[in-house]
């Protein structure tokens, strides 16, 4: 799925076909965009003007930055009438620039040996990337980069523990009695960052209604992307862009066995998951 950054408009194309296949023009198309919320943008029509003829049977419409305010999923569909009547659909994703990913798009290029100033293949190289990222943090059970996560816990037995899902836990930041609201002081509090298990010292249980807590905790690697998963990412960027686009830019130093990792929808070579292999949640659980 192509995938944009916020702040920047996009070109959105379709081509026009009779039941030959030969390229015509409609009596009229109209292209409809789904935003993530579930409402429709205003309806974009070639009549009125909005949509560009390219060519025969060819046309295009670039949605302005104020119709992508939303960050997320949008779903469009293009509508033709008359000669050539049909639906088209397709979709696309618009994310925040500012979020930090596992590999940046301009050292991904440079490692596929894309210049800079090539944009054709940037929501592709930003869609794999997207991809790798999501794959790691399943991987490893937490964001890469530290962040701060909200969560509702079940207190374990006695009311002595509470186990949260994204790891590796840096620190507790509040625990709040979701039954009556009440904050639950975090000054003794015996965290297991591996294992992402929050205990108060001396084994005191956690004191309110319960059974449910809300905690709002960090969790992640750090300020920065790990060197090795960095270097991860690189090897896996070139093996995704090999299935679709053919040997690297770059000589061929021969085959490599590939693996499928907990976590992972598909292989990676496996010189990649030697690099992982630290981070796995099996490793530090």
């Amino acid at each position: 799925m192509p995938r944009y950054p916020q702040g920047q408009p996009i070109r959105l194309s379709t081509s026009v076909r009779d039941v030959a296949g030969a390229l015509v023009d409609p009596g009229d198309i109209t292209l409809t965009v789904q935003k993530p919320d579930g409402t429709n943008l205003p309806v974009y029509d070639y009549n009125p003007g909005a949509i560009v003829r390219d060519s025969v049977g060819a046309f295009h419409n670039d949605v302005p930055t104020t119709d992508l305010t939303l960050l997320g999923h949008y779903s469009y569909k293009w509508v033709a009438t008359g000669t050539g009547a049909g639906v088209s659909f397709s979709n696309f994703e618009v994310f925040d620039p500012l979020d930090v990913a596992v590999l940046s798009l301009q050292d991904a290029k440079d490692h596929l040996n894309i210049a800079q100033a090539t944009t054709t293949y940037d929501a592709e190289i930003s869609s794999k990337i997207a991809t790798i990222q999501a794959s790691l943090e399943k991987m490893t059970g937490g964001p890469i980069l530290t962040r701060a996560v909200t969560e509702r816990v079940e207190v374990g037995s006695g009311y002595r523990t509470l186990c949260v899902r994204q790891r590796p836990l840096v620190a507790v930041t509040t625990i709040t009695d979701v039954s009556s609201g009440v904050a639950l002081s975090t000054s003794d509090l015996d965290v297991d960052t591996n294992a992402g298990i929050i205990r108060r010292k001396l084994e005191l249980p956690f004191l309110g209604r319960g059974p449910y807590f809300t905690v709002v905790y960090t969790a992640g690697w750090g300020v920065a992307v790990p060197a090795a998963m960095n270097e991860a990412a690189r090897i896996i960027l070139e093996h995704l862009w090999q299935t679709q686009h053919g040997p690297w830019q770059r000589p061929s130093i021969g085959g490599e066995e590939e693996v499928t990792l907990p976590g992972w929808g598909f292989a990676i070579p496996n010189r990649a998951a030697e690099l992982l292999a630290p981070f796995a949640v099996e490793a530090y659980v």
